[in-house]
């Protein structure tokens, strides 16, 4: 009877424990974090290695990712396309605007707000998320305004954040350092270093809760009043303080991606493939064309993938077209004429209404890159100065290349004999008497196949 006693309670604790188990919050098995970067302009590279990196979290049942993040902003489609892979990410993500001095502007904010956790280092900023057109003015149309806004908006009230600062980061260009942002719950922690921020997130609990409207909100709460809401999921951060740190490094691939993506040297080696083709096509051999042509393909492609805008694309191909022309008519004007159509184009892609970048960084941007293009345009403009100048120059051949030239008596003159000439040995008649075989000779005339010289005289 003690026995069956015994095994009923045994039974009951292992039902209690299974019962436990079964309601305790979201949280991975093992307790690794994952520590990443995202620096400088976001672009459709930044996009592939963040989907990289979900992946690689996911793979090591990483419990949450920290990107430390330091941008001016990017591409408005790899932007929205990260903002919606880290909301589709099981693992919770925190964003870090670190070191200090560090910004997430425009497009970083997009991200910043739509992460899991938003946090600041001190004298770092985020904001200025206005569109800026090609000529670096801000954008005030209201369509693209209105859909940026509720893009920012909508991500920010479903991670429970303010509604009111993200409308302004969009309608008034708001920056706000950590204190502000902090302040109107627009960022969640402010810590200088990562320990720092792992401990105060290892406080806090994520939980998801119904609102008045039905709609679902992620909130970042104190652990200890996580109970007194009613939440329908919960993640537990407890103990992330001590969490193995697994540091996420960029693979050769991404490096490359990162330089072809690039908005600036994406339009160098177009102007560079340019260069290589035109310079190719004047001078023996292929490897110049093919080099040449690999480039603008390159180019061409990164510069679809950014966004560029459709009378950008044409300048470049009406460029493109007036320089093959010239080719084929040797006459100048076409290939000046395609020179500033493709200066100009190049200056107008960057940026476009499809970047999400600050106004004050378009600028410096936007220097580096016309310094670029009249240094190689400016090259380019020299190379075919001389091309043209060597055409315009009559070709020495024939009778021209003969007359003046200076050879070898490979025989006496007396006064037929034999000279060698530039490799080759002529039929020659000596005009001044007698020549000895090994005496220098000019032509002074030729006739046919037989040339009459004279012996140089020292």
């Amino acid at each position: 009877m003690g026995i069956s006693v015994r095994r009923r309670w045994a039974l009951l604790l292992v039902f209690v424990v299974f019962f436990s188990l079964s309601v305790q919050p979201i949280r991975s098995e093992t307790n690794k974090m994952i520590l990443a970067e995202i620096s400088g302009e976001i672009t459709e590279a930044t996009r592939i290695e963040v989907l990289d990196i979900l992946t690689f979290a996911s793979g090591i049942d990483a419990r949450l990712i920290v990107f430390v993040i330091d941008t001016p902003g990017g591409e408005a489609n790899a932007v929205q396309r990260i903002m919606t892979a880290i909301e589709g990410s099981r693992i919770p993500v925190c964003t870090f605007v670190h070191p200090i001095g560090a910004t997430a502007w425009s497009g970083g904010t997009y991200i910043l707000v739509s992460s899991d956790v938003a946090a600041m280092a001190s004298g770092t900023s985020i904001g200025s998320a206005q569109p800026v057109l090609s000529t670096g003015t801000l954008l005030n149309d209201t369509k693209h305004i209105n859909a940026l806004k509720a893009l920012m908006v909508n991500h920010s009230y479903y991670r429970g954040r303010n509604t009111t600062a993200a409308e302004r980061f969009v309608t008034e260009n708001l920056n706000l350092g950590p204190t502000d942002a902090l302040r109107y719950h627009v960022i969640e922690i402010v810590a200088d270093d990562l320990p720092s921020l792992l401990t105060k997130l290892s406080s806090k609990s994520q939980i998801k809760v119904e609102s008045s409207s039905g709609e679902f909100q992620w909130r970042l709460v104190d652990s200890s009043q996580a109970e007194g809401y009613n939440y329908t999921a919960k993640r537990d951060f407890s103990g992330v303080e001590v969490a193995e740190v697994v540091r996420y490094n960029p693979s050769i691939r991404g490096y490359i991606l990162q330089f072809l993506f690039d908005p600036l040297a994406s339009t160098i080696m177009l102007i560079l493939g340019v260069l290589l083709l035109v310079t190719g096509l004047h001078t023996p051999g292929l490897g110049a064309e093919i080099a040449g042509l690999i480039m603008i393909i390159l180019s061409l492609y990164s510069l679809q993938i950014i966004g560029v805008e459709p009378l950008t694309v044409l300048l470049l191909v009406i460029g493109f077209t007036l320089i093959v022309a010239e080719l084929k008519t040797h006459i100048g004007v076409l290939a000046i004429g395609g020179i500033v159509l493709i200066a100009i184009g190049g200056l107008l892609f960057f940026p476009s209404p499809q970047w999400l970048i600050a106004p004050e960084v378009t600028y410096g941007i936007r220097n580096t890159l016309a310094f670029a293009m009249i240094v190689f345009l400016g090259f380019f403009s020299f190379l075919l100065w001389k091309v043209m100048q060597i055409r315009r120059e009559r070709v020495k051949t024939g009778y021209d290349y003969i007359v003046g030239a200076k050879g070898i008596a490979a025989t006496s003159l007396s006064p037929r004999g034999e000279v060698r000439l530039a490799g080759e040995t002529w039929g020659a008649e000596s005009v001044e008497g007698r020549i000895e075989a090994g005496v220098s000779v000019i032509v002074v005339r030729r006739e046919g196949l037989t040339i009459y010289v004279r012996a140089c005289i020292k």
